[in-house]
């Protein structure tokens, strides 16, 4: 993950990607209004990604999307979400790693966990997040979840 050095303006590697820091907020281009709650969507299979981007869409929350544990420490640098939903089993950084490092580093953001793996197979996941769901989804407790969590009224939209 290529830095920019102030001074220098020149690119330096990143050392780890699991570090330190507090992401500002900052606008999405082409998203609703600033105060529509930004919700981070964490996962390797595109059709989960593509379908309930939509589901969340629809409630009129801001989704920003990550199809892997790299793409989503990316997102957080650029933007702080009002809740990050991840699934666990993704490439070399994992939905463990974000749910732990992100514990530590932003122990208010809610994590949400979505995984196909039975409880006792999470390790110990299901303990640090906010919320956990089994896939298949049930989409109406997850929304719920979410509305709870957030603050949020249900939606009005049709």
């Amino acid at each position: 993950m290529p830095r920019s050095s102030p001074a220098s303006g020149s690119p330096k590697a990143d050392p780890h990607p699991l570090k330190p820091g507090k992401a500002p907020r900052i606008p999405e281009t082409g998203a609703g209004p600033p105060t529509d709650p930004v919700i981070l969507l964490v996962d390797d299979d595109p059709s989960v990604l593509k379908s309930l981007g939509r589901v969340l869409a629809t409630e009129g929350w801001q989704v920003v999307t990550a199809a892997n544990g790299e793409e989503a420490l990316a997102r957080l640098a650029e933007r702080e979400p009002d809740l990050m939903i991840t699934d666990l089993r993704m490439g070399d950084v994992s939905g463990w790693d974000l749910l732990f490092h992100e514990n530590m580093q932003r122990p208010n953001l809610p994590i949400f966990v979505i995984t196909a793996l039975p409880p006792p197979a999470v390790g110990g996941a299901d303990h640090f997040a906010a919320e956990f769901f089994q896939k298949p989804l049930d989409l109406d407790a997850l929304v719920t979840a979410i509305r709870r969590r957030l603050g949020a009224v249900p939606s009005m939209r049709p």
